[in-house]
């Protein structure tokens, strides 16, 4: 949601890219505590916040030329550029930020309840080392979805977090390697994937077209039928079910899905169904309640198609996020 949401705060400004310098004069102790800080390579700042915070907090923020990702899982905030977009979404939502430019604006993070957010900036170098892309190459993929700030070289949109990004959100806040080196290649191979996932996320919406792309009138559908997979796959799905949901045939269903996902729509569900098990197993949840939540009513079942997908079983994946001694 967009509009005037709330007035410039005033005070330290704060560039996400240098935090991890011990630049935390300005912010409240209260956020400080539910700071957890990482640079897995020069350029790639990540703060995982988890928390009650007693009071909410407001600031400005600028910074050069650079790629954030604000993925949130709990809590409330607005952000804002400078003369440009303004958002203020709920949790479930990741806001998206491109800058070509050295760029201002502010922030407004709510301490209303629990506050869990992953927090990813990466440098305009940093974004081409890693992923080999040009800061041109995001803003070009990001313009269809994004607010019109033609005037600027900058542009913000925010989409629901999907289970990709929730999982690997997870796995990036619960990252345990003891051994530095270790920890940065898995943090740097997360966000790389996280770039990915939205990156794809952003063509299956408004991207390339391909000669085995549905036709458009089938592609919001398509979108919506996704939509509703992502947000209740606890429920029980058939292929027809879903299509008299969206008002599909169930043939044209399925030859979307495919072309549009590179899945059936029984394996799309699988895959999100996974990705929210992998989520909840690294947060703790025992097995049975993860295999119940994520809409199975046999542990064995589970297990089974956990093991085909991941590789391992539920209970071995999730000893390695448990700690070590």
């Amino acid at each position: 949601m967009s509009g005037s949401i709330h007035r410039r705060p005033r005070g330290v400004s704060h560039d996400p890219a240098k935090l991890m310098d011990g630049r935390l004069e300005g912010i409240p102790e209260d956020w400080q505590c539910l700071m957890q800080l990482h640079r897995p390579a020069e350029g790639c700042n990540i703060c995982c916040m988890n928390g009650q915070p007693s009071s909410k907090w407001a600031f400005q923020a600028e910074g050069g030329p650079s790629l954030t990702l604000s993925i949130l899982l709990e809590g409330r905030m607005e952000a804002a550029i400078d003369d440009g977009a303004e958002f203020r979404v709920d949790s479930g939502s990741v806001v998206l930020m491109a800058t070509g430019q050295h760029t201002a604006g502010w922030d407004v993070l709510s301490a209303e309840r629990d506050f869990r957010m992953v927090n990813i900036n990466l440098t305009q170098q940093a974004l081409q080392g890693l992923t080999g892309l040009q800061m041109d190459d995001l803003l070009q993929c990001m313009r269809s979805s994004s607010r019109s700030m033609a005037h600027i070289n900058a542009l913000m949109t925010s989409m629901p977090v999907f289970s990709t990004l929730q999982r690997a959100a997870g796995e990036i806040s619960l990252c345990n390697y003891r051994d530095s080196k270790a920890r940065n290649v898995f943090l740097c191979a997360k966000v790389a994937e996280v770039i990915a996932a939205v990156l794809d996320r952003c063509w299956q919406a408004h991207g390339g077209t391909a000669a085995l792309l549905p036709v458009p009138s089938d592609r919001t559908r398509l979108m919506q039928a996704r939509a509703l997979l992502e947000a209740r796959y606890g429920e029980t799905w058939s292929v027809a079910s879903l299509a008299r949901s969206v008002g599909l045939s169930e043939k044209r269903l399925q030859a979307g899905f495919q072309a549009l996902y590179g899945r059936t729509m029984l394996e799309s569900l699988t895959h999100i169904r996974l990705d929210v098990a992998l989520a909840m197993l690294a947060c703790g949840t025992s097995v049975t309640e993860t295999a119940q939540t994520v809409g199975f009513s046999s542990v064995s079942h589970f297990s089974k198609v956990f093991r085909a997908g991941i590789g391992l079983s539920p209970k071995r994946w999730a000893h390695g996020y448990q700690p070590s001694d």
